[in-house]
């Protein structure tokens, strides 16, 4: 799983980018690897920062629930 920025360029000529939760799968009818979107955070100027950093701290207290002892 990783964190993608995609960007797209508007008609005026401005940038826009976009966050998005994905993860890369086989695809065995394909032969290649695939994109799958967990889920889509929307433009990257309206992500809190706060949000994403809690959801690394929950993520990490999950799979290292030893650290949290000390």
């Amino acid at each position: 799983m990783y964190l993608r920025r995609t960007k797209r360029k508007n008609k005026d000529g401005s940038i826009v980018t976009y966050l998005q939760l994905c993860h890369n799968y086989w695809d065995p009818e394909a032969g290649y690897s695939k994109t799958k979107i967990i889920y889509s955070f929307g433009r990257e100027e309206d992500v809190d920062r706060e949000v994403l950093e809690r959801l690394m701290n929950s993520i990490k207290r999950y799979l290292y629930p030893e650290e949290e002892k000390d």
